[in-house]
This record gives structure tokens, sequence and C-alpha cells, in this order.
């Protein structure tokens, strides 16, 4: 087991993480950790669990063909964030040596301590464990609608983490769960942190051997697959407790990978749609045809009391359902203006710079004795609000500049040092939706114009004898039902409803009228009510 030891370095400040003031239980760092069946999802929480020092945590884990995690897990960790180094039995740190001599390292003649002095606070993480996709037994949409469930009961997201072993390729299965997430889940699918799991010391030397680097060859496959530059992680999750470098490597970057959750914005969930499985398209249908036999029924009787009156009346009639149904889609319109006019921050994107000091190849080929600044640029099509860096130790961020859409700055690594980085971008809704808003307000505008003629109209015709009052009740309800019919023909559906509709979706039978009367009050407790 790692040690604690009071030999350190100096502290460089400019490295230290990026990391809020400790949080309370109600704003924990939420993150989603998903991946196909096998990949190691329940083996990084585990790992994580141990880190943190944890061990009381039960975790459910895969074996051979089997997901173990059959159910969306919470694993609630305070975890302290801190780096470790190896040392020998005189106490001295290792210094930089081959890769391949790391490797061969063994526990009798170094140990692995904690390095004192350069480590961050303690920071409550949520880590929320999903069920495997690709499961021969299971649904994938209907698991990624329970995930995006349980998100809804959090309230906000930090980091969606999707794991992935090294021995897989980023094929069509992943293609599809990708797919699934930019609809889903825009405002945060550009920040997915990639964690290539199974990401062992002895895999690493073999492809080195080969004049290989097996980092940058998981992170071109991932670009190929979806053309975004994300965070990646490399994690062996059950290091050969017999090595010492595996442990070390492991704890390390562990530390960084905690270090940039830790530095994530929370990003609210209602900007986020769960797109319906195709057990909730059926269950939809029965609504459907329940909310159209309603309307058939209701048109029916608003079109004979209609035929009863005489002319002025009927087209006072007509005006007055016109005007119900200008009035529903003006207060539609409003209440989209209103979700999207808000200062809630959307992810943009992240841009990162990794780059590995060599002694021989930078030292004693070169002459350097550090990389020197690397220029980083990231430009938006949305004007850039608030950036969020992180840095491992020995890694700086120089000279930041960040006008409008576009942002640029330099990291610097010390003497020796690798450099590693990540700049995480964010725009606000109101900013991002803004064409969308103008186009939405100028809807409303021209619906009011049309409402304006409509009751003016009225107004005409307010004198009308025999009018009967009940038909503009009557086609406002046709107008209601019209409406809500409409939103259950969606494919999705904002996820913050989800708690009210997860016991209708879940059932496993055909729905009843009263649990239809039931869902459809969600929308409308009179039209719901009519049924």
């Amino acid at each position: 087991m790692p040690e604690d030891t009071q030999s350190c370095p100096p502290k460089d400040t400019t490295s230290q993480p990026n990391i809020p003031p400790p949080y309370d239980e109600a704003s924990a760092i939420n993150v989603i950790v998903t991946g196909e069946c096998q990949q190691g999802k329940s083996t990084l929480i585990q790992q994580l669990s141990q880190y943190a020092g944890a061990r009381d945590q039960s975790i459910g884990i895969g074996d051979g063909n089997k997901a173990c995690t059959m159910d969306v897990g919470n694993y609630n960790l305070s975890i302290k964030l801190r780096t470790f180094k190896l040392i020998d039995h005189s106490g001295r740190e290792i210094q930089r040596e081959a890769y391949s001599e790391l490797v061969e390292l063994e526990d009798d003649q170094v140990k692995v301590v904690e390095v004192s002095g350069v480590n961050g606070p303690t920071i409550q993480f949520r880590f929320i464990d999903t069920p495997g996709l690709n499961d021969t037994h299971g649904d994938d949409f209907a698991i990624m609608s329970r995930i995006l469930g349980r998100a809804a009961d959090l309230g906000h997201i930090n980091a969606l983490v999707y794991v992935r072993s090294v021995e897989n390729h980023f094929g069509s299965s992943f293609k599809s769960f990708f797919r699934y997430i930019q609809r889903s889940m825009p405002n945060i699918c550009s920040g997915l942190i990639v964690v290539h799991s199974c990401f062992t010391v002895d895999k690493v030397q073999e492809f080195l051997e080969e004049n290989q680097n097996l980092e940058d060859i998981r992170r071109q496959a991932f670009e190929a697959a979806t053309q975004l530059e994300l965070e990646h992680f490399f994690m062996d999750n059950s290091p050969d407790p017999s090595s010492p470098f595996a442990v070390v490597q492991s704890l390390n970057e562990i530390y960084r990978f905690l270090q940039h959750l830790s530095s994530q914005k929370p990003l609210p969930v209602k900007n986020m749609n769960l797109l319906k499985t195709e057990i909730m398209r059926h269950k939809d249908i029965h609504v459907i045809n329940a909310l159209r036999r309603l309307e058939h029924t209701l048109d029916r009787e608003w079109n004979q009391r209609k035929g009863a009156l005489e002319l002025v009346g009927a087209n006072t009639m007509a005006a007055q359902r016109e005007t119900s149904k200008l009035k529903n889609k003006i207060e539609a319109r409003r209440s989209q203006i209103q979700a999207l006019k808000t200062d809630d921050e959307i992810l943009l994107g992240k841009k990162s710079c990794v780059a590995h000091y060599s002694f021989v190849g930078d030292l004693l080929m070169q002459g350097n004795l550090n990389l020197g600044n690397k220029q980083l640029v990231y430009d938006s099509d949305y004007e850039i609000t608030s950036v969020t860096k992180v840095c491992a130790p020995g890694t700086k961020w120089l000279n930041e500049d960040r006008r409008g859409t576009h942002w640029r700055a330099e990291i610097y690594g010390n003497l020796f040092r690798d450099i590693n980085g990540t700049a995480t971008f964010y725009t606000t809704s109101k900013l991002k939706h803004k064409r969308e808003i103008e186009v939405l307000e100028e809807s409303v505008a021209d619906l009011q114009d049309q409402l304006t003629a409509q009751l003016e109209t009225l107004s005409r015709n307010s004198d009308a004898n025999g009018l009967d009052a009940s038909l503009g009740q009557l086609g406002d309800r046709v107008s209601k039902v019209e409406e809500i019919t409409a939103l259950v023909e969606r494919d999705s559906f904002d996820v913050t409803l989800w708690p009210l509709f997860r016991g209708f979706y879940t059932k496993h039978t055909v729905p009843t009228m009263h649990e239809i009367r039931e869902f459809v009050q969600f929308y409308d407790e009179e039209i719901g009510a009519l049924l």
C-alpha cells in the first residue's frame, strides 16, 4: 500500500487543481459513468473507492458475459486528491528511467508513497454506475432512458464518462451510443470524457517495443469516429500489486481524472431530452388514440352546435376557436423563450495538450531541458463566456486571451516535466440559442397580430343573438387536445418530466383508461378528466 512521506518537492502553485470550494450533498460533483458491458465501468468505480479509502462500498463487477450492473447505482465518495511517487529504500525518489526499466521494478526494490505538499482538498463526488450497453439480455435505448431518468433526479450533471477497454475499437456500437448522447444531451456531449480501461504498463511497453504510442493510437481512433477532440484518460483499474510502477501509474491517472472532474461546472438537466424507446412509443399509441377519440367527440359536438347558429354566430364561434388556438400557441412559444433565454451554462468543448518529455530524445539528442511553450487555440460558433483550466503538477498556463468566440493560451512544462493540461469552454443558453430565441420572438409577434385580428372580429359580432357561450369553452378544449396530442407524438421529452412519467412508461402492461387519464393530467388536468 502507498505510504506517506515527508520528502516533497517545492510546491508549484500554478499547477494546482482548479477546484471549487467543498460541496455539500446537494451540490456534489455528479458524474455519470456509462459504456458497454464488460468494459470496466464498475471496476473503475471500485478503484476510485479504494483511492478514496472507502473500502466498505459494495460494487457489483461483471463476470464473463454477464453484466452484474443491472441497475443504476449511486456511490458517494469524499476524496482527497493526492499524487504518488516511487522511492527506493533509502527514501530517494526514483528518477526517470527507460519505461522498460520502470516496468521491471519489483516491490522489494521500490515502494509507492504519497507526495506531500502538492495535493488538493477533499472533494465530494457522486458517481452513478449504469447498466452496460450492448447487453444480449438488455435494450440499449431502455437502458439509456433509465440513465437519463436518473439524471433527472440529480438536478445537475458535471460530467459524463464513457469507459471503453483498449482491447475494443470505436465501432458501430459506440457510434450508436454517441448519436444517442448527441441528440439527448447536446449541452454535455461536447464534454464527454473518455476513459480507456485495461491500460496496463505491460501493454504500453508492448507498443513501445514496436515504436508505437498506445495513447496516441486510441485518441486518433476516437477522433476518427467522432470528429471531436475530447479529454482522454488511460486507466489500469486493477494494477498488479507486485508491480510498483503499475500501482503508481494507476493512482496518478486517477488523480488526473479526479482533478479534471472537479473542474467541470454543473450543467442543468433541464436542457436534456429523453429519447423514447420502442416500448414507450407503443404506450404513446394508446394515449394518442384516446386523445383522438376525445378530439373527434368534442369536434363533432362543436360543429353540431355551430351549425345551429345563424351565420354571424357561427363566424363568432370560428373566431373564438381560432382565438383559443392562437393563445395556446403564444403561451407555448413564450414558455420556450423563457426556457432558452437564461444564463444557464452550456459546455461548448475542450482543448487539451499532452506532450511527454524524453530524456533521450529531448535532453540528450536535442539538448532541451523542457518542452517549451505549446500554444492552444479554440474557436467557437458562440461567444465564450467562461473557461476552466486544469493542468498536471509541473505544468503552467500562460498568456491566456479570450475575446468573443476566440480563445488562445500557452501551456508550459517545468524542467524535465511532461506537459498535460485541458481547457473547457462554456457559453450561456441565451447566447447559444440567440437565433432560435429571435425566431420564436418573431413568431410570437406574428401570432399576436393574428390574435388581435380575431379579437376585432369577435368585438364586431359581440351582439349576435342566440350565441351559445359554452361553444367558446368547447373550442378551447379541442385546441388543448390537439396541442397535447402533438406533444405526445414527439420522439422525446424534457428529461425533467421523467419522474412524473416513470410509473406510466415502466409498466409492462397495456395501459388502462385510468392510467391514460392520469398520464394526460400531467399535461392538462381538465383534458385528462374528460377522457
